[in-house]
């Protein structure tokens, strides 16, 4: 650790000298006892320097109520040699909010800090300087330290979830369209190869038998599972004070897209994993943070830590990955669509034919505080963005908002999960015979 001079003893031997000048003009004694004793101070201070004093700081995030997710508290324990007569703490909360104060070592300093967002983020980082020396000597600023924390997004409670156009396998927790064991009654049907006989509805044969060795068997249809591949889209991340875009500030902000989509993305994740079904997440700027398909409850901890980790990565030149993803899977796409690629991304699942759900998560706006050029601005956005959610809906992709009433989303959840119909053949006399609908 280096040290060097301050001002302090230059200062100090001027107003010595300057104190014995006046006490030989005015003839003061007790002058010139004050000027000897300061001059005295400044030459013991500044042979007072030794290059190996040291200073410490050991930060510690407290641990609060089990159900307090709004704050937290930092106590960073300050620690010098016993000539270190101050230590001075710059501290950043948040990356954000800058304060400088001076402590007497050894200290305990206690931080309140706001939580205001969910996700990976930097609680508090310091620099430290040491003086020494009544104020003669300072070392210079040591490395910066940092305590980083995770805050877990919140789930909220999805019963009805949108399943994709094709289920696997013969057994889970969806009802499947396809004959099986587990599901709702279907039809009667003949006896066939493969078919169980326990399954001979004896009843039905006495009734539907019209010669002798005919059986029919009761069948249901198959519970089966579904591929589920969560995309969350990094790009952006804007809160709802729209004032604050420019400036950053994650106290002023308020909720924001990020917050949103980590919501959403654990909320389904994790309904989707209780029912049985297989979730993969990726992040759409980046392969660093995907987790493969799977599912249990070790997958769902992979998930939960994937999923609080994410932050925002601006993509450059506008050029986003293609995830992969299974065949079939139902896509659940977050983004607040404030570009284009999630848009050409979805077109391209759709015409692959995928089921995609495109969850909106830019938050509901404020736009106090802006001037008429920003309130044009913002106009201009918000209108190319629902050009977007326009052409969505146009290729077929469901588009849901997130941050919206939970009775209105609940809903819009329940109308997407409701299994789709076919369409009737139209059977007019301007359609052309075997021709239908377009869905």
């Amino acid at each position: 650790m280096s040290w060097r001079r301050t001002a302090a003893p230059a200062a100090g031997a001027v107003c010595a000298l300057v104190l014995a000048a006046a006490a030989v003009v005015f003839g003061r004694a007790d002058v010139a006892v004050i000027a000897v004793a300061l001059f005295a101070a400044v030459v013991l201070g500044s042979r007072s320097r030794r290059p190996d004093r040291a200073v410490h700081a050991a930060l510690t995030q407290e641990v609060g109520n089990p159900g307090e997710t709004t704050r937290t508290g930092v106590v960073v324990a300050v620690t010098a040699d016993d000539d270190v007569d101050l230590v001075l703490l710059r501290m950043t909360a948040l990356g954000f909010e800058t304060q400088s104060v001076a402590v007497v070592p050894p200290s305990n300093v206690s931080v309140d800090i706001p939580l205001a967002h969910s996700g990976e983020q930097e609680l508090i980082s310091i620099e430290l300087r040491g003086v020494a020396g009544d104020a003669a000597s300072i070392s210079d600023a040591l490395g910066r330290a940092s305590l980083r924390t995770v805050v877990e997004p919140t789930a909220i409670q999805a019963p009805f979830l949108p399943l994709p156009a094709r289920l696997r396998g013969l057994a889970g927790g969806h009802q499947s369209s396809r004959p099986g064991d587990g599901g709702e009654f279907r039809d009667i049907h003949p006896f066939a190869p493969g078919d169980r006989l326990r399954r001979i509805d004896w009843k039905a044969t006495a009734r539907l038998g019209r010669r002798p060795g005919d059986l029919f068997v009761r069948r249901t249809n198959a519970t089966s599972d579904a591929d589920v591949a969560i995309v969350f889209d990094d790009a952006d991340d804007v809160g709802e004070a729209v004032v604050e875009w420019t400036l950053g500030d994650p106290t002023l902000s308020g909720t924001t897209s990020l917050d949103v989509a980590r919501d959403a993305a654990w909320s389904l994740a994790s309904a989707y994993l209780a029912a049985g079904d297989a979730v993969s997440f990726q992040v759409l700027s980046r392969a660093r943070g995907a987790v493969p398909r799977g599912s249990g409850g070790r997958h769902l901890e992979r998930l939960k830590a994937a999923i609080a980790q994410t932050s925002p990565h601006p993509r450059l030149l506008s050029r986003a990955r293609t995830p992969l993803v299974a065949p079939g899977a139902l896509i659940v796409l977050l983004s607040g669509f404030l570009d284009g690629d999630a848009v050409r991304l979805a077109a391209l699942w759709r015409a692959a034919g995928h089921r995609v759900l495109a969850i909106d998560t830019l938050p509901r706006l404020n736009s106090r505080g802006l001037n008429r050029k920003q309130l044009v601005a913002l106009r201009i956005v918000l209108g190319l963005r629902e050009e977007r959610l326009h052409e969505l809906r146009a290729v077929g992709v469901d588009v849901l908002a997130w941050d919206s009433d939970p009775v209105e989303l609940h809903a819009t959840l329940r109308a997407l999960a409701a299994p789709r119909r076919a369409r009737a053949i139209d059977c007019t006399p301007a359609s052309r015979p075997g021709r239908s609908s377009p869905d």
